[in-house]
């Protein structure tokens, strides 16, 4: 009776420590989100600090920042969808610093039939937030240079391409051109952990009643068998 019941038991344990597994994954997950949600949302809500580029590095993220100069003329399109306007392009600039350096700045959202208009952004102060995307994996194609439609927001082949400096920031100021919409950055993240989790704790629950209601099975025919 041992040896039959060997397998099932073994089976059972096996699913149920899988399932409890990946429940306990997605909980850590939601306390990760939960952190990353608080940080971004007091990133975002400090006082603006004027931009230093000698102090940005990627600890730098989501810092809220202020700095003047003058935006240059050359604009990189980004496949971009945005509710409720639907499809159309995020608009990187690059934009010039008084000390000459020139950075990156994501100035917002603009329709398709917006894409060849030509735009004249007045210069000035731009207030935002620092930004390091990371969007781009191997399934990401090349962007099409001819038509300046960019896949993502590869932030190291646009600044090679731009001749900038790899730094990105997300404009939460308005820009004169109303065919503009302004993204700021913004702590609303997806955070369906606690779904997943109770999903797989669902299963595991399930599973577990399963393997017992077998185990009950094979215990019974075989008391059956030997009467």
């Amino acid at each position: 009776m041992f040896k039959r019941l060997l397998f099932p038991v073994s089976f059972g344990l096996f699913g149920l420590f899988i399932l409890c597994s990946l429940g306990t994954w997605q909980i850590n997950r939601l306390h990760w989100k939960n952190n990353l949600i608080s940080e971004v949302t007091k990133s975002i809500s400090m006082k603006p600090k004027l931009l230093n580029l000698n102090k940005i590095d990627i600890n730098s993220q989501y810092s809220s920042i202020v700095s003047k100069g003058k935006f240059l003329e050359t604009e990189l399109h980004v496949l971009f969808s945005l509710k409720p306007y639907g499809p159309g392009f995020k608009v990187i600039r690059p934009f010039k610093l008084k000390s000459g350096e020139i950075i990156l700045v994501d100035l917002g959202f603009i329709s398709e039939s917006k894409k060849n208009v030509l735009r004249e952004i007045e210069d000035g102060k731009i207030s935002g937030n620092i930004f390091f995307p990371n969007e781009t994996d191997t399934f990401t194609p090349e962007p099409n240079l001819i038509k300046n439609i960019w896949f993502s927001r590869d932030l190291e082949k646009m600044s090679n391409y731009l001749n900038t400096k790899p730094i990105l920031v997300i404009l939460s100021s308005k820009v004169n051109d109303k065919s503009i919409v302004t993204t700021p950055l913004s702590p609303n993240f997806i955070n369906n952990h606690l779904q997943y989790a109770l999903t797989w704790f669902s299963m595991a629950v399930a599973w577990l009643f399963m393997s017992i209601y077998l185990i009950i099975r094979l215990v019974s025919n075989h008391k059956k068998v030997n009467l």
